[in-house]
Formats: C-alpha cells, sequence, structure tokens
C-alpha cells in the first residue's frame, strides 16, 4: 500500500559519485594486494571480497530509488524510520556544516519528548551529534527537491501549533 503524500528522494547523480568511489577502492584494492602481497591469498580475498561488497551496496542506492522523505498529513517518515506525527514536531532548524567549499545543509527537526518512539541505531547514534535524531540532509536531494520538502515541512509545523498546544494539555507536559 502505498502512502498517500508526497515522496522526496535522494539525488541519484551524487549517488554516483559514491560508486565511483568504490569502485577506485576496488581496483586499488585488486592492484595492492596482487603487487604487494601476492603470496597471501587470504589478504586478496578479503580486500577485494569487502569492496565488491562495498560496490554492490552503492550500485543497489543507485539504480533503486532510495526516499529521502515521506509527507503524508499525518506525519513525516524520513528514510526508513517510523513516521514522526506533525503535532511532535516542535521546530525546524536549518543547519549549515562543513568547511571551505564541502558546506553540506540539513534540517534539523526538534520534537518534543517521544515516549513510545522506536528509534532506530542511527537515530540513536545521531541523537547526540549536530544532526539529530531527525534530519533530513538536504545536500543529498536536488535542489528543486530541497526547496520544496523545506517548504512543505514548514508549513506543517506551522499549521500544527494548536495541535502541539492540546498535545501538551492532554499529556501535561
Amino acid at each position: 500500500m502505498k502512502p498517500i503524500g508526497k515522496t522526496f528522494y535522494y539525488n541519484r547523480r551524487k549517488l554516483v559519485l559514491y560508486l565511483f568511489f568504490n569502485v577506485f577502492l576496488l581496483t586499488l584494492a585488486v592492484l595492492f594486494t596482487l603487487t604487494i602481497f601476492p603470496e597471501y591469498p587470504a589478504v586478496y580475498i578479503f580486500a577485494t571480497g569487502s569492496c565488491l561488497l562495498s560496490v554492490a551496496a552503492a550500485l543497489i542506492v543507485c539504480l533503486l530509488p532510495f526516499p529521502a522523505a515521506i509527507v503524508t498529513p499525518q506525519a513525516l517518515k524520513i528514510d526508513h524510520n517510523q513516521p514522526l506525527p506533525w503535532e511532535r514536531i516542535t521546530a525546524i532548524q536549518k543547519d549549515t556544516f562543513g568547511c571551505w567549499g564541502l558546506k553540506k545543509t540539513i534540517l534539523r527537526l526538534k520534537t518534543v519528548p517521544l515516549k513510545g518512539y522506536h528509534y532506530t541505531l542511527m537515530q540513536l547514534i545521531s541523537a547526540h551529534s549536530r544532526f539529530g535524531a531527525f534530519s533530513i540532509p538536504l545536500y543529498a536531494m536536488t535542489k528543486a527537491d530541497a526547496k520544496a520538502i523545506e517548504k512543505l515541512i514548514r508549513s506543517r509545523i506551522v499549521s500544527t501549533t494548536d495541535l502541539r498546544k492540546k498535545y501538551r494539555q492532554t499529556n501535561n507536559i
């Protein structure tokens, strides 16, 4: 069953760089293990096997559409995480990080305390970082999609202020 709403995908052109990087690493692994460690086949098998696995993963990510976020009237779903109801989002912050020409922009969502929300391992790890548990990487999307999702989320957050007040009153927050 497809969700009703708008789905935003990661930009495939940007993900192709990930594939090229992995192919480059595979080439280096094959050349170095054959020239430096020709008498150790276990090193060759490990190096090329792990690089082949990485190339396969990069190829799958490039070929299959990978959703960055799904926006529905009820909730926002980031990647393959559990949907986050709109009334639990309190604010949105556009954050830029990185250095020199490698600046990256994300949308960081601030939420009320989430009781009963099932966090993924990556959300638990990034909850204490600059990204936060709920963030959307705008740098990994097309510019049009990045602007559209930011506008859509900002409009939903403004329209859910009354819902947040009701939520806080009913839960005594």
